[in-house]
């Protein structure tokens, strides 16, 4: 046998040395004691004489004991006297005492949350659940018909709300009266009286001329007498007519074109093409004809510039004057001074201008290539101002725009620097990218205006705030015009196809 090595030796000497330790500790009495307390036995294997095992023995359950019990639960108090056994279902009951009653009832004071209100709520889930209530578009106009029940007002308000409770045309259907191709940007009323005739604009440059008819017609496959022709390549920005001649329509385009009709002949003039100084064509966004010189048109552009020009010259270079950095997607003419514009731009502001002024350099102006008026009030909006428009009569100023807001402000005196609304009105403006910009409109002869809804109807108001009419309509009617003198209201939607109101007699004002 071969001779241990140094660490075998070692390693047998450490054996050795740990089996005599644990004798002395005398573990294995210990749980032998153990096994016995706790009513476990060892099994012993026992082999028969022909070699089979017995099967083992079944030892009797031991209840479970706990190792540490509590006072409460054996019924006594912590000083070992026995207590009556009470059930926590009886401790409960008693412990309702009018103090937890007037504790229920105590206000909730200080900031919390309402999902530590609500135990059985998930806070993620509640969350969500209120945050989809929050953005839920809504206008003070929808709830017309329910409020009008209930509120009084006054009489003059009351026939105001009689006059435009106006009905919708029933000769044809709104589906059946497509004027223009694409969606619809633009809407006009013609202002004569013994017939009606709506002109419409589109994206993609299109004219439609709807001749309505006033009977029903005979046959049950007659349509209606619509006319389209292509004069532009993109948005049709503003229809008008001519002040002198209302025969005679203009027509003004992102193109940087205006364009008259004449309806009696249907032929159309170009009147300007409006460039910048690089020769490049300038977008109209709107224009209108001066109060004072029927033949004076101003106009403002998709890149925040303004500019006038007179209709007999047909000036091909007008002055070209800076308004805003962005868009200018509607501006305004105040009827009592005349030499005021308002201005409503998607720099988020509405200004107010003095057309007369020429400022060279201005402050606001970071190109000292343009000049620009001389600027008499603004109003900083949250979000752009889509549009502006005064009261013919008591010189309000009505602005809209992506804040889902309706402004009025009181113009009747020059107004100060700083612009502040007299009302503001919650209302569903905010369009998406399919559906045109939502505009209020005075109508011309009346402190009326109407603005569409995005809840798919045209809301009429009065300059004081007061809803007059909720109309419903199958899709948004967003481009809205009046005409001049009737209650007749008109609205086109994104598929070209325009929704017609009218009131019941058809007399005028």
């Amino acid at each position: 046998m071969a001779e241990l090595s140094a660490f075998q030796k070692r390693r047998l000497d450490n054996i050795k040395r740990n089996n005599d330790l644990l004798k002395k500790l005398n573990l294995n009495g210990v749980s032998g004691q153990l096994k016995s307390e706790a009513g476990v036995k060892d099994q012993v294997k026992v082999k028969k004489a022909n070699g089979k095992r017995k099967p083992p023995q079944k030892s009797a359950k031991v209840a479970k004991v706990p190792t540490r019990r509590s006072r409460r639960l054996m019924g006594e108090t912590s000083d070992g006297k026995e207590v009556p056994h009470v059930s926590d279902y009886e401790l409960l009951k008693r412990s309702e005492s009018p103090n937890l009653e007037e504790l229920k009832n105590t206000a909730v004071v200080g900031d919390v949350k309402l999902s530590d209100l609500i135990k059985s709520e998930d806070e993620s889930e509640l969350l969500t659940r209120f945050q989809s209530y929050s953005n839920k578009n809504f206008s003070s106009g929808d709830f017309f018909k329910e409020i009008q029940k209930h509120k009084k007002v006054s009489k003059d308000m009351a026939a105001l709300q009689q006059d435009f409770d106006l009905q919708m045309y029933q000769v044809f259907e709104p589906n059946e009266i497509k004027i223009v191709q694409d969606r619809i940007s633009a809407m006009f009323f013609h202002p004569a009286v013994d017939r009606k005739l709506v002109v419409a604009g589109d994206t993609t440059g299109h004219i439609g001329l709807w001749n309505v008819h006033l009977e029903p017609p005979k046959d049950e496959i007659e349509a209606p007498d619509i006319t389209t022709v292509k004069l532009f390549n993109k948005n049709v920005a503003k229809i008008d007519v001519f002040p002198q001649d209302s025969s005679k329509l203009m027509t003004a385009s992102y193109d940087g074109l205006l364009r008259s009709i004449d309806l009696s002949s249907l032929q159309s003039d170009e009147v300007l093409t409006l460039k910048d100084q690089y020769d490049d064509p300038m977008g109209v966004s709107e224009f209108q004809f001066s109060y004072e010189d029927p033949n004076q048109v101003f106009m403002t552009t998709l890149g925040g510039e303004f500019t006038s020009f007179d209709i007999r010259t047909k000036a091909t270079a007008p002055n070209i004057l800076r308004l805003a950095d962005k868009k200018i997607g509607s501006f305004s003419i105040n009827p009592q001074r005349p030499h005021e514009i308002a201005t409503g731009s998607l720099d988020r502001t509405l200004k107010i201008w003095d057309v007369r002024k020429i400022v060279k350099s201005a402050e606001w102006l970071q190109n000292d290539d343009y000049s620009s008026l001389d600027q008499v009030a603004s109003y900083d909006s949250r979000l752009s101002v889509s549009a502006v428009s005064y009261a013919p009569v008591d010189a309000s100023l009505v602005c809209n725009g992506y804040d889902d807001t309706i402004r009025i402000f009181d113009l009747k005196s020059v107004p100060k620097s700083d612009l502040q609304p007299k009302i503001t009105l919650k209302h569903n403006c905010q369009s998406g990218r399919w559906t045109s910009i939502l505009k209020a409109r005075f109508k011309p002869n009346i402190d009326v205006f109407a603005i569409a809804n995005m809840s798919r109807a045209i809301d009429i108001y009065h300059s004081s705030g007061e809803q007059l009419a909720h109309l419903k309509t199958a899709t948004v009617p967003a481009v809205v015009s009046w005409h001049p003198l009737q209650n007749w209201i008109v609205g086109g939607n994104s598929s070209g196809k325009v929704f017609l109101f009218e009131d019941a007699g058809g007399h005028s004002e």
